[in-house]
């Protein structure tokens, strides 16, 4: 799993397979740096559970080989981006799910911990999903 850390510790970039175990694999890397940069257990814990829904969405939405996780500390905003390889022409879309429904809350659920968040295609055909924490 290639990592790379650029400007100083404060930006975590890396490469996971397209399976299960990285949603797992995501969430680990954000407790081993987020809190390293400063941010409380809230902005922790919103992060963990943002980085599993972007992940999730990645393989289940994707016919991504891979999937390329950056997490960057600015200031008092902590930054988490998710990448894919593309799997269709249009990006993520927040919905409302049915009361039985057993999927479909993941971007509701994002929304509703971050400041901010949306997405952008890559050159590749990809689609880069990023969201903004603050630290308060």
């Amino acid at each position: 799993m290639p990592t790379g850390v650029v400007d100083g510790d404060r930006q975590e970039r890396f490469h996971l397979p397209a399976q299960g175990t990285s949603v797992a694999a995501a969430r680990r890397r954000v407790r081993a740096h987020v809190p390293a940069w400063g941010f409380g257990g809230d902005v922790c814990d919103a992060a963990e559970l943002v980085v599993s829904e972007l992940v999730t969405n990645a393989l289940v939405h994707t016919g991504s080989e891979r999937i390329l996780c950056v997490l960057r500390a600015e200031e008092r905003l902590l930054y988490v981006e998710v990448a894919d390889q593309g799997g269709g022409p249009v990006g993520p879309t927040a919905r409302h799910a049915a009361a039985d429904d057993e999927g479909g809350r993941g971007l509701m659920l994002v929304c509703a911990l971050v400041d901010a968040w949306g997405d952008r295609r890559t050159a590749g055909g990809g689609h880069v999903v990023w969201a903004q924490l603050g630290a308060g």
